[in-house]
């Protein structure tokens, strides 16, 4: 088992500061202890649109030169759009995201089981059967670019265990594997060991962070009758201060054999004492992310000699 970091956390979406390209955060995750880069497919570290051949055989160069592996593509493509013409533009997306996914040697590219959310408009189970046509589209894409696509139970129309092994059985078993996250286990209440012993050797790659869900923000609706809703706050810790069950999850992992890469990454909105955090804010968390996720790992090993 090895420690990646997701580019993610350095693309400006959660700190104050620039997003910095995937060249400028290759020598930074060697830097910082990690032994691979999970590559962001869209701007500003890694768009297909600004990757020509060329320039992904530099990121290659540079990446061996700093004994970093690129080690997973991680897409955003939109495969559950109802509109019919956008889910072809995600589709030519989502070729040329796999295009440059092989320039760059990564093995496997993420595939959200739908897209970013469920939308209006279109019920579940038209965008459950959209999705199911554009995965099936890509294989065969995928096939040329020398990837392989791997699901990961995050925000569309499979959102839990059950119902991405559903769509995984649907597409075809052994047509795609799995990206399956111990931070969205744990905020879906699935069970940990379990849900990785469901999947075994189909498990290709892993997200790891730490998270504490917080008090909900209120809003009133109705002063006199008191009518209010809640909206639930989640927010990133370092590793072990936070309520996910990282280790555990880990473990399991060790026990069927998993042996790729799990990915630090800093992807939930965070304050440092109630301020907004800074890149070096980042830094600090990406630092000790490395050195935790390692110890863990090793101490995994060791205890199963």
């Amino acid at each position: 088992m090895k420690v990646a970091l997701h580019s993610i956390s350095y693309a400006g979406l959660f700190y104050r500061g620039p997003g910095l390209s995937l060249e400028e955060i290759i020598p930074k995750a060697a830097a910082l202890g990690y032994e691979g880069v999970e590559v962001m497919g869209k701007a500003p570290v890694c768009s297909p649109f600004d990757f020509d051949e060329r320039r992904a055989q530099r990121a290659v160069e540079l990446a061996r030169e700093h004994g970093v592996d690129l080690c997973f593509f991680a897409g955003y493509f939109d495969l559950n759009r109802p509109d019919r013409v956008e889910r072809e533009k995600e589709l030519v997306f989502a070729r040329e995201s796999l295009r440059l996914a092989g320039q760059l040697g990564c093995p496997y590219v993420r595939v959200y089981a739908g897209g970013d959310h469920v939308y209006e408009g279109a019920t579940l189970w038209q965008q459950w059967d959209w999705t199911i046509e554009g995965i099936t589209r890509l294989l065969p894409v995928a096939q040329e670019a020398g990837v392989r696509l791997a699901l990961e139970v995050h925000t569309g129309v499979a959102q839990n265990v059950d119902t991405i092994r559903a769509m995984m059985l649907e597409v075809g078993w052994d047509a795609v594997d799995i990206c399956l996250d111990a931070p969205l286990l744990y905020l879906r209440g699935e069970p940990i060991a379990e849900s990785v012993r469901l999947f075994g050797g189909k498990i290709v790659h892993s997200h790891a962070t730490d998270l504490e869900i917080l008090p909900p923000m209120i809003r009133y609706h109705d002063v006199r009758g008191l009518a209010m809703s809640e909206s639930p706050r989640v927010a990133s810790r370092l590793m072990g201060q936070g309520k996910v069950p990282q280790e555990e999850f880990m473990r399991a992992c060790y026990q069927v054999g998993y042996d790729r890469y799990f990915a630090y990454e800093v992807c939930t909105p965070f304050t440092v004492e109630h301020r907004p955090p800074t890149m070096e804010d980042v830094d600090r968390m990406v630092a000790q992310a490395a050195g935790w996720l390692k110890d863990k790992r090793d101490a995994i090993v060791k205890e199963a000699m």
